[in-house]
């Protein structure tokens, strides 16, 4: 059974999602993910006006599946609800930015200035150290070196926000203990796991953001405050993963 058979079908009875996802993957496999996507996206945008809505009967007669905003009202309302329940808080952030490059007709260039406009923001949420500063407080007994941040960043442990194309690096100070000369503990911890090496922007993102698991809090503020522990932080990066 193909795809669009298995759409037809559907009106009569359910059907078995793991068919539907070898069905689909191979239809993606063939056509290019856009234009997989694109099909399916237009046959649940005629299925939703064809089907009945509270106050209305159902649109009799065929349904095109080509172009025309006035059907894609409940397609937005879908897709909304579906967008804020499984994807993650940065995926949903991913998508916006994406979105408004599209609407406003800028392409790549509005994306790279939503982008560099969401980065000037992290950086600005943040007390910054250099490399130099870095090795002060964690290698306080010898000369200050770049390699101390270069070493724990390509280990994952410490977020380096690149700066420039060279690039040189910046690092929230809010990672370090001063007191006692090393990362904290709960950061390393996150960082771990956030794969801060690849996407440092992103993880810096995630310490600023509210989350519902902390009661609106973000974990930079339970950290500040004495309250985030390492249970919280795999709570939190699960919950993200499983688009909760």
């Amino acid at each position: 059974m193909t795809a669009n058979a298995m759409r037809a079908a559907a009106a009569h009875s359910p059907v078995d999602p793991a068919a539907a996802l070898d069905l689909l993957t191979a239809e993606i496999a063939q056509q290019g993910s856009r234009r997989a996507v694109g099909a399916n996206l237009r046959v649940l945008r005629a299925a939703l006006h064809r089907a009945p809505r509270p106050g209305r009967t159902s649109t009799q007669g065929p349904v095109s599946l080509r172009g025309g905003a006035a059907e894609s009202n409940d397609l937005i309302g879908v897709f909304t609800e579906l967008v804020a329940t499984t994807l993650t808080e940065r995926q949903c952030l991913e998508l916006a930015q994406v979105l408004i490059g599209t609407v406003t007709g800028q392409g790549d260039r509005a994306r790279d200035r939503a982008r560099e406009a969401g980065r000037e923001s992290i950086l600005e949420s943040f007390e910054l150290l250099d490399s130099m500063q870095v090795a002060e407080v964690l290698a306080p007994t010898s000369r200050p070196t770049r390699s101390v941040a270069q070493k724990r960043r390509k280990a994952g442990e410490l977020i380096g926000l690149p700066v420039s194309a060279r690039p040189d690096y910046r690092y929230p100070a809010f990672q370090l203990d001063r007191e006692r000369h090393r990362i904290h503990p709960l950061v390393r911890h996150a960082n771990r796991r956030l794969d801060v090496e690849h996407d440092p922007y992103g993880a810096a993102s995630w310490w600023l953001t509210p989350v519902s698991i902390l009661d609106g809090r973000s974990p930079l503020e339970d950290l500040e405050a004495g309250e985030l522990t390492d249970i919280a932080i795999d709570n939190i990066l699960d919950a993200g993963r499983r688009g909760m």
